[in-house]
């Protein structure tokens, strides 16, 4: 199962497609089940180090859309000033990049990959470069191509230790009140009408476990079920094994890459087929 490109960058996956960009920011959506990839066309996105990025679908147009957002501007002494963010978008539907300009001010999302759940890409945000306090929570929304934004379920100091992520396909929030000791899983009941936190369950760690870059809100998590009701937690470098009642911890699984693990899910959707213009 050979990626169409070494090393890959993951964006995000729905229905069986993966979208990867490589070191020289050509961008592929691949399903590895086929065996087929789908090389975009070329776009100037990726020129800057703080370039955010999320994979959705948009089910009305049967539209798939890559999204990146830079954060460009003048570097002094590791500042940026006259900052300006770029957001372009491809859609597979025109088979093409659009692009938009002042989107976003004064919001600067944290973590590298969105999360795509149903029909909407969500980020943890700040209000700057340099501050990496979980501010709120912004999304996208595949079809309008809107933007929207979300309280937190905790409000106070340690806002540092709140991460975005996913628990089954519920939008999903981990706090961490003390590293390496315990988490409390929030899910989001309702995203239509009001926001409503539920506090799901909390997960306990052993003392001597290292969280490898779990304490910073630019990576995102995990959660599932195993056939054997085991909760299966996706951090950077690791999976976590809990007991599904106890929900303390039993076992984890070293992964090579320091980015989250993903469960994908197979499909047969052929990458080359998805736009329009290759079925006219």
């Amino acid at each position: 199962m050979d990626p169409p490109c070494s090393p890959p960058f993951f964006v995000g996956s729905v229905n069986g497609l993966i979208c990867l960009f490589s070191r020289r920011r050509d961008t592929y959506i691949w399903n590895p089940t086929i065996k087929k990839s789908k090389k975009l066309l070329k776009s100037s996105w990726g020129t800057s180090r703080y370039t955010k990025y999320g994979f959705g679908y948009d089910d009305s147009r049967n539209d798939y859309k890559a999204l990146f957002i830079d954060y460009c501007g003048y570097s002094c002494n590791g500042e940026l000033s006259n900052l300006r963010v770029v957001v372009k978008i491809y859609s597979s539907r025109t088979d093409s990049w659009t692009t938009f300009h002042d989107q976003l001010q004064g919001i600067f999302l944290l973590n590298y990959s969105g999360k795509f759940i149903n029909g909407k890409i969500y980020w943890a945000a700040s209000t700057g470069i340099h501050d990496y306090n979980v501010r709120n929570i912004i999304s996208f929304d595949v079809a309008d191509e809107t933007w929207g934004s979300l309280e937190l379920p905790i409000c106070g100091e340690e806002v540092f230790n709140i991460k975005l992520g996913v628990v089954e396909s519920e939008l999903s929030m981990l706090y961490t009140c003390k590293p390496g000791t315990t988490s409390d899983v929030w899910i989001l009941k309702d995203r239509r009408v009001n926001v409503s936190w539920m506090k799901r369950f909390t997960i306990e760690y052993p003392q001597y476990v290292v969280l490898y870059r779990f304490d910073s809100p630019i990576f995102t998590f995990s959660i599932h079920q195993s056939d054997k009701g085991e909760i299966l937690l996706l951090i950077p470098g690791k999976i976590m094994i809990f007991d599904g009642s106890t929900k303390k911890f039993k076992h984890s699984a070293i992964v090579k890459e320091c980015n989250t693990a993903e469960i994908y899910g197979e499909s047969i959707v052929n990458p080359l087929t998805i736009s329009c213009k290759s079925s006219a």
